[in-house]
């Protein structure tokens, strides 16, 4: 589930890129993605007999504040740095969440960590950074933006991880995106940008973002976050960038330089690791 939703979530940047190329604005994009996402939710929960409306009421505003506030500011800061900064270059400042849901993970939860977890987790890190290519960093509200979504998806997984417990992933995610819904219709309106797509190209785009990167990508992430816990699931998601890497080669035409085939590497090297070493002590306490 976890590797799925990676490779879901590894088109998210391409399809945005081509979405403000078709003239979206953000929050109208987000508006569209999540109304739509929202709505399909709801439907395939109702097929599969899984309403929301059969969570118990406190679960359901959980979920509900989770998707218009923790899922709205990931979304928003990620999306607005990605109009100004390369998408690749996005994906590596985002990346840094794994490492920092190990560290929440240890501070917060008292949660013990290997050390071929922390190798794992340098090797992953050191692909992404070949991946990029070496990307210089300057500062700028862009990247403070996209730090700034690293660390609020870093949120996003450790109150996941346990409002997901027990909760079926359909209705838990229909309520998320309706939550993040609620929130880019009232951020889009008062921007002057509540409107639907007006062209093919924008439709084509709003829709692929609505059901790829968000309906199969977010579900299935979330429901891999009770059976395997944030911090291994956060790392088995760095397939992402090879992912969004090789996309832009077959789409965008871009050229795979020698250090980015090692890169990619590394970080499909750490995800086949982590998924055959037991990396991670759920309960075990600090030694």
């Amino acid at each position: 589930m976890a590797l799925v939703s990676a490779v879901a979530f590894g088109s998210l940047s391409i399809l945005a890129k081509f979405a403000y190329a078709s003239g979206l604005g953000t929050s109208q994009l987000l508006a569209f993605r999540f109304v739509l996402a929202a709505g399909g939710m709801l439907a395939l929960s109702l097929v599969a007999r899984q309403s929301p409306t059969r969570l118990p009421r406190r679960r359901i505003l959980t979920l509900f504040a989770v998707g218009a506030v923790i899922y709205t500011g990931q979304s928003l800061a990620y999306f607005t740095a990605l109009r100004s900064l390369p998408a690749s270059l996005c994906v590596l400042i985002v990346y840094m969440y794994p490492s920092l849901v190990v560290l929440a993970a240890w501070l917060f939860q008292r949660r013990a960590v290997s050390r071929w977890h922390l190798l794992a987790l340098l090797a992953s890190f050191a692909g992404l950074v070949l991946l990029v290519g070496g990307a210089e960093l300057r500062l700028s509200w862009a990247l403070l933006l996209a730090v700034s979504a690293a660390v609020i998806y870093t949120a996003y997984i450790m109150v996941g991880e346990r409002v997901m417990a027990g909760t079926p992933a359909l209705p838990a995610n229909a309520l998320i995106m309706s939550g993040a819904a609620l929130s880019f219709c009232i951020l889009a309106g008062g921007g002057g940008q509540l409107s639907p797509p007006a062209t093919a190209h924008q439709w084509a785009a709003g829709v692929a973002i609505a059901v790829v990167p968000t309906m199969v990508a977010v579900s299935l992430f979330m429901a891999a976050l009770p059976r395997i816990g944030g911090a291994r699931a956060a790392l088995l998601s760095t397939l992402e960038p090879v992912i969004t890497v090789v996309l832009a080669v077959v789409l965008l035409g871009d050229r795979l330089a020698a250090v980015q085939v090692l890169g990619g590497g590394l970080v499909l090297a750490a995800v086949v690791f982590v998924q055959t070493a037991h990396l991670w002590s759920p309960k075990a306490p600090l030694r």
